[in-house]
Formats: C-alpha cells, structure tokens, sequence
C-alpha cells in the first residue's frame, strides 16, 4: 500500500511539473530584448522637474498629446521640452474617443498634427479604451482604421494601449500586427492570456512614486519594441522627386498672386512663415485656417506674396 501511494505521488508531481513547463512555455514574451524604466504623464502630473525624473532612473517618457479631434493637452509641449532636455527618450499617445470610422481617422489625422515636427523615439501610442456603446466588432474597425492612418499620415509604426482584459477579451487578431504596451497591476509579469504573442511595454501600477514628480504617476517596464527605429518617412521625397522641388516655389513676381505649397510631414505654419518671408497669420488668413497649430501633410497651401 505505501509503494502504491508512493507511485502515485510520484506520477502527481510529474503531472504537475509537465503543466507548468507547459505554461511556461506559451507565457508572452517581450518584443525585445533589451529592457528601460519609464512613466507615462499628462495635464494631471502638472509640473514636473525632468531633470529629477532622469536622475531617479527613468529612460522613457510617454506624454499625453491629445485627445479627441480637438484637445491638445496643456502640458504638452513642456512636458516634451523638458523631456528631451533631460535626455529620455520620448513619445505621445492620443485617447481615441471615436464611435465611427470617419471620426477615427478625423482624429488620427489630428494626433499627426499636433506631433508633427517633433523629434520623436517612441511609436505613437493609440489609447483607446472608452469602449461604452461598440460592439466588439465596432471597436476593432475604428481602432484598426486610427492605427492605419496615423501610420499613413506619420510613417511610424504605432503602438497599442490597453488593459489586460480588453486586450485578451476585446480586440482582435487584426490589432495584433502593432505592439502591446498592456496596463496591468497584478503579477510578476504580464500575462500570457492576452492575444498578443509579445509585449513592448508593460505599466504595471498607476500608483507609482518617482523624484520629479508630485503625486501619483503611471510606472512602465519597456523593452525596444517600443522604439520607432529610423522607420520615419524619410525615403517620401524621392518618390516624386520630380514634383517636389517645384512645390516651395519663390511666391510670384505677380503683385498679390499667391504660390502654392504642398504640405509635408514635419511642416508647420510657422517653419513656413519663416521660409517664404511672411507671416503665420497672414498663412492662416489666405488659406482660412481658424486653427494655425492644426494643418494636414498633403494638402496645398497659398503662400501670400
């Protein structure tokens, strides 16, 4: 009887060390292989002192751009000046609020918008996670069509925002081609439920303490799959390399005739303003632009004599 139930304990032990080796080896691994602390931050943080940020030991910050199809937040641009000053590596997330395929891309385009012209290391971050009222279909094509134009708008590959549940339970295989950065707080780990076979970031509390910041503030495990890595647009110009040195014409001799630009990826009114010898409001003014941080890659502007 006692080697019976020494046969039996023995084939338990093997039962439940092959189950674990077997779970083991389907957990989530990361996309790469290299590992950086960082935090993630918007108009709630307020003021923060980057330089005590760096010198706590974060590398990457992801700041909060915009939201919507016409929020910018208001820290935006300091947070990401005195980010780069302090010599993290930087990127931004939009928190998507579409119901529709058309306000998704309205509000990709937006995202590119106010992103564009800065020196940015990270994928841009889709969060989109106000999900009240889709269908799990609905959620999967306004997040796929966000993704899609913010990569055709910007170049950059993007990178997907979610919890732990929505991304095991909500979104679908054809989301699964952009990077994961999950929002998880429990475990040692992420999770190997999710339907993504790798995480780039992981945030694993949004309780977090870190120099440089008052209060609270979201803490992050990344590795470099978050990174952009030299895919910006850069090779776009010499697709049409005949019709691009004719776009930024001198204006016109003609008194009052204005030229005309076509619209790149990085441009601003104001880079412009200073290439043609005018004005950013005189820009706005010609071509009825009710918002001079707001222009799209692509479209034409009149350039005032």
């Amino acid at each position: 009887m006692v080697k019976k139930l020494g046969q039996i304990f023995l084939a338990a032990l093997l039962f439940v060390g092959a189950f674990a080796f077997a779970n083991s080896a389907i957990a989530i691994e990361p996309e790469g292989t290299s590992e950086y602390d960082g935090i993630d931050v918007s108009n709630h943080q307020e003021d923060i002192d980057w330089a005590a940020v760096a010198n706590a030991g974060m590398e990457v910050a992801i700041i909060k751009s915009s939201e919507g199809i016409d929020f910018t937040d208001p820290y935006f641009e300091v947070n990401y000046e005195g980010a780069k000053a302090a010599g993290l590596k930087v990127g931004f997330y939009h928190f998507l609020t579409a119901t529709t395929v058309e306000q998704a891309r309205e509000e990709a385009n937006f995202f590119a918008s106010i992103i564009s012209g800065k020196e940015i290391d990270v994928k841009p971050v889709m969060d989109f996670e106000q999900l009240d009222g889709l269908s799990v279909e609905d959620i999967n094509t306004i997040a796929l069509a966000f993704a899609e134009e913010v990569e055709s708008q910007t170049g950059y590959p993007v990178m997907v925002y979610s919890n732990a549940d929505n991304a095991t339970n909500t979104f679908g295989e054809s989301v699964t081609k952009y990077s994961l950065w999950l929002a998880q707080y429990d475990g040692s780990e992420p999770t190997d439920e999710v339907i993504w076979d790798t995480w780039a970031g992981w945030q694993y509390t949004d309780t977090g303490s870190i120099e440089g910041v008052n209060g609270d503030v979201d803490l992050n495990r990344f590795n470099d799959g978050i990174f952009i890595e030299n895919t910006a647009p850069e090779e776009e110009p010499a697709e049409q390399p005949e019709e691009q040195p004719s776009e930024p014409a001198a204006p016109p001799e003609a008194e009052g005739t204005p030229a005309t630009y076509l619209i790149k990826w990085g441009d601003t009114l104001w880079s412009l303003s200073k290439e043609f010898g005018t004005t950013v409001e005189a820009l706005a003014s010609e071509n009825n632009i009710e918002n001079p941080d707001l222009i799209y890659a692509g479209a034409t502007l009149k350039i005032p004599q």
